[in-house]
């Protein structure tokens, strides 16, 4: 198997709109490829290879950090960048704010502020789609869990975007050190006066027998930041573009909307909104017959395996009663995503009221919508024009 050293760049061809190009020939001709970017990393881009990769914690490490590149993080983003068994007990402390359960009451406090936010700028009779509706809903659900206040979400919006987005670890480390900043204060406050929030029960629980330390809420709560909004966010604006490219899909949501639980999932897989992670080999590792030397960078392209032949029928075609559907979209294994439910959840209700309240909107300019490089595919401006609703 051919593994010549490659110029492969996992964040600009995460920025392509047919990124699969690639992947295809890299996944027929050399699925374990490495690269001289990023410092050298190997590039997995097969469904049954990088879903082996991201459930097997003992070989595959999630540390030092799973960003290629890094973005400077001066401690570990946790509970994603921690290993079993370290990682479960990170992870069980979510557990109060993270789970079905809970999203499932917020389930009416989002669609309130998802029509509000809809018939605010349906007023106005203009609208970007990415600025009006999926940045501030997405983000105004993640300030809810994290008990940041109504006059600080435009800040945290700002920084979530911002994490997703560093060009280098310099930058990253300067934006991570003004959040930290923020959070100091805020969980200082939380100690003094307790609420329902995140960061007030974090201080309240222990860990192998041990208090939750405040380093530890301010690790979990700059990871939050990152990862709670922008990716549903970004999932958000790709689905609204993909509508608008295709009509048929359109057509079989608005004929069918009993469909749009499977839709979900269809458009999550096509789009692959955070398009992998990487891991640190702790061993030697044999992946299709290559042998990876240990502590070697691998990426683990989940928007390649989401395409691939091997593991989906007609890949590039959006098949919205798709059933199976085992995308990697939420990653996979002790790691999967634990905000998926509520992602789910924020998708099928943004899609469920645009639809209804302006059905025939369409892109501005659709040569102009652009993918940002970043952990992230990121539609920063999705300018859009529609029949007023009187």
């Amino acid at each position: 198997m051919d593994t010549s050293n490659s110029e492969y760049n996992n964040r600009y061809v995460a920025t392509l709109h047919d990124p699969d190009t690639i992947h295809r020939e890299m996944r027929a001709r050399c699925p374990v490829q490495h690269s001289e970017t990023h410092g050298g990393f190997w590039a997995l881009t097969r469904y049954q290879e990088v879903d082996a990769a991201t459930r097997d914690t003992e070989r595959f490490s999630s540390l030092p950090t799973i960003t290629l590149p890094s973005v400077g993080a001066p401690r570990p983003f946790i509970p994603m960048e921690s290993d079993p068994p370290q990682h479960s007990k990170y992870r069980s402390l979510l557990n109060v704010v993270f789970n079905a359960r809970r999203f499932a009451e917020l389930e009416g406090e989002i669609r309130k502020h998802a029509v509000e936010l809809i018939e605010r700028f349906t007023a106005a009779d203009e609208a970007d789609l990415a600025r009006d509706l999926a940045f501030p809903l997405t983000t105004r659900v993640i300030t809810w869990l994290l008990g940041i206040p109504d006059e600080d979400v435009s800040r945290f919006s700002d920084w979530s975007l911002g994490l997703v987005s560093v060009a280098s670890p310099e930058e990253g480390l300067a934006l991570q050190m003004e959040i930290r900043d923020y959070y100091v204060r805020h969980i200082a406050a939380r100690r003094e006066n307790p609420t329902t929030d995140l960061a007030s029960h974090l201080l309240s629980s222990t860990i192998d027998d041990r208090a939750v330390t405040e380093e530890e809420v301010l690790d979990i709560y700059l990871s939050l930041t990152g990862a709670g909004g922008e990716t549903t966010a970004a999932a958000a604006n790709h689905i609204f573009t993909l509508i608008d490219r295709h009509p048929e899909l359109r057509s079989q949501l608005q004929a069918h909307p009993e469909m749009l639980t499977s839709a979900v999932e269809e458009f999550l897989r096509y789009i692959s909104p955070v398009p992998g992670f990487a891991r640190t080999t702790t061993c030697p590792v044999e992946v299709a017959g290559t042998v990876i030397p240990e502590g070697e960078r691998v990426w683990l392209s989940w928007l390649s395996a989401n395409h691939d032949e091997a593991a989906f029928d007609e890949p590039a075609q959006i098949l919205l009663d798709r059933r199976p559907n085992r995308h990697l979209a939420f990653g996979a294994g002790v790691h999967r995503c634990p905000g998926a439910p509520l992602a789910r959840i924020e998708l099928r209700i943004m899609v469920e009221e645009i639809l209804a309240r302006i059905p025939d909107y369409r892109l501005a300019d659709p040569s102009a919508v652009q993918i940002s490089e970043g952990q992230t595919r990121i539609i920063r401006s999705l300018p859009i024009v529609f029949t007023p609703q009187r």
